[in-house]
């Protein structure tokens, strides 16, 4: 009874809650150091650079997914998704320990100090991380279809859990403090125009420039380095980083509780008699589609209302074990067909189990008489959208977040931060009421988010000066676009996800080695950008 309480319909409440915790341990320790990063360029020895370093990283770490998918394919039969599971949360597990007391460990290679515990650490998250994607999915199609939603809601969940604990712990926060320029300010360029002599002359003590307006005539190279009294008017307007609420070292251990609660709910998914009433049997879904073998098994027919009407023992077969199979009757109406051995050719089935049937994925696809699988170039299409989508969602626009956002200011930075990680998740369960199957659909969806991610790459590669900046209706449309994009992209993908479940466990394990392509594509693309074409400009968040 306790059991039926906890379910509605077809759906378990309690599987489905478990699923999405399962789901956060997927990236919730490389996205955590990602919001911590505000904290941690205050302490460490490279600074700023450090995210690139980090992306460096990430990016070697995708050899894991690689292997992986390389062992299942060599060997087939061979169900590794357990055991990499547990390994993956468990180093996780491990490996955010270790960060909470050994993050600001430096040591000197060739010369400069770096952040050595730090990015070792860093790598065997991001080594477990990326093969998430290749380990996760395909276990996914042990579970009905339903609790795909509820996986990627999971998934959205390791961005948004980390980001309102950094929030709440003032990670980044910041003040802008206006100071007066005062010291020798020293000239830096010169030009004319107009008659007036511009200089851009630096405050040595606040390294911040400004301008000063000399009138013409006068001789500029008197000018260089030369002291003068600051304008009671001129200030210089720079950052300035608060105390965080709580220390790194609890922001990391945090982390740790979550990949352990995380691996507990893997567990029970796997061994709770509750749950295992939520799997479905891949091996039964691939007898499903033998004709030859379905045409000698012995029957039990359970029509549409769930009465139990044994069929004629001259159908019967004794030599198969139960699987389950649907049939249309000559009204088109569908009849669920219960297989049983001999030895159970007389046990009756509960209502509970033929929903449960009639629910499962397998059993809608024997509705098919013919070509049961996906059309290969819907397949193809479908997986070179997954790849374009990441390389754009996980590769391209985290990169460049901080130049499209900052200049419009410190406070709509966080805002399109905060509400682009509550809009993945949000994305996740919308696919849960709307569904994106048709071609033509995906595709659309698919354009309009690539539209808003160009925009937002305008606005990164105009910084510090993106279309209109300083004006209400600037920020109001940088802010609308990363939600809407992060929206757009999350919602297509897990559309195509959920439609690639119906294709079984080696569809979905494509799915992910196509989501680490795409994302590790966009990932090196953008860091060339940034690192060596220096193509983008950080802007004043105190503008």
């Amino acid at each position: 009874m306790s059991q039926d309480l906890c379910r509605c319909g077809s759906l378990s409440f309690l599987t489905y809650l478990l699923v999405i915790l399962f789901g956060v341990s997927s990236w919730v320790d490389i996205n955590g150091l990602w919001v911590e990063l505000p904290i941690l360029v205050q302490n460490l020895p490279e600074g700023w650079d450090l995210p690139s370093y980090m992306a460096v990283i990430i990016q070697i770490a995708n050899v894991a997914p690689f292997v992986y998918t390389v062992a299942t394919t060599l060997w087939p039969h061979r169900v590794l998704e357990l055991p990499v599971i547990y390994l993956i949360i468990s180093v996780g597990a491990v490996s955010c320990l270790l960060l909470a007391f050994l993050w600001d460990f430096t040591s000197v290679i060739a010369g400069t100090e770096h952040s050595t515990a730090l990015f070792v650490l860093q790598f065997f998250l991001a080594l477990v991380d990326c093969t998430s994607s290749v380990a996760f999915l395909p276990f996914m199609s042990l579970l009905r279809p339903e609790y795909m939603t509820a996986y990627f809601i999971g998934e959205g969940f390791s961005g948004l859990v980390p980001s309102l604990v950094a929030l709440g712990q003032g990670a980044g926060s910041m003040e802008c403090i206006k100071v007066p320029i005062g010291g020798n300010l020293n000239a830096t360029n010169t030009s004319m125009y107009e008659g007036n002599v511009t200089m851009n002359v630096m405050a040595t003590n606040l390294s911040q420039y400004s301008q000063i307006e000399f009138l013409a005539g006068q001789n500029v190279s008197e000018l260089m380095n030369l002291t003068l009294p600051t304008p009671p008017a001129l200030y210089s307007t720079f950052p300035v980083y608060k105390e965080p609420k709580f220390t790194v070292r609890t922001f990391f251990l945090f982390l740790m509780c979550l990949l352990i609660s995380s691996g507990i709910a893997f567990t029970l998914l796997n061994f709770c008699s509750h749950c295992k009433r939520d799997h479905v049997v891949e091996s039964d879904c691939a007898m499903l589609r033998d004709e030859s073998v379905q045409s000698s098994l012995m029957e039990t027919t359970v029509d549409a209302i769930g009465e139990i009407v044994p069929l004629n023992d001259e159908e019967m077969s004794p030599n198969y074990d139960k699987i389950s199979q649907v049939h249309f009757n000559n009204k088109g109406n569908a009849k669920h067909n219960i297989v049983l051995d001999s030895e159970h050719s007389n046990r009756k089935y509960s209502k509970d189990v033929v929903s449960a049937i009639s629910s499962s994925e397998s059993m809608t696809a024997s509705f098919k008489k013919k070509g049961f699988k996906m059309p290969w170039m819907k397949y193809a299409l479908f997986l070179f959208l997954t790849g374009w989508l990441n390389a754009l969602s996980n590769g391209v626009l985290p990169s460049l977040q901080t130049y499209s956002c900052l200049p419009y200011g410190i406070r709509p930075y966080h805002l399109s931060v905060t509400l682009s990680n509550i809009a993945n998740p949000v994305a996740c369960f919308a696919t849960f009421f709307l569904k994106l199957t048709s071609v033509a659909g995906t595709l659309s969806v698919s354009l309009v988010g690539t539209g808003l991610a160009s925009f937002i790459i305008l606005t990164a590669a105009m910084s510090p000066d993106p279309p209109l900046v300083g004006h209400t209706s600037g920020t109001f449309l940088v802010i609308l676009a990363w939600v809407l994009v992060v929206f757009l992209l999350t919602f297509t993908k897990v559309s195509i996800a959920t439609v690639f479940r119906g294709e079984g466990r080696k569809a979905l394990l494509w799915i992910g080695a196509s989501t680490q392509v795409g994302s590790l594509c966009g990932a090196l693309i953008t860091f060339f950008l940034v690192n060596f074409y220096k193509l983008f400009e950080v802007g004043n968040p105190c503008r």
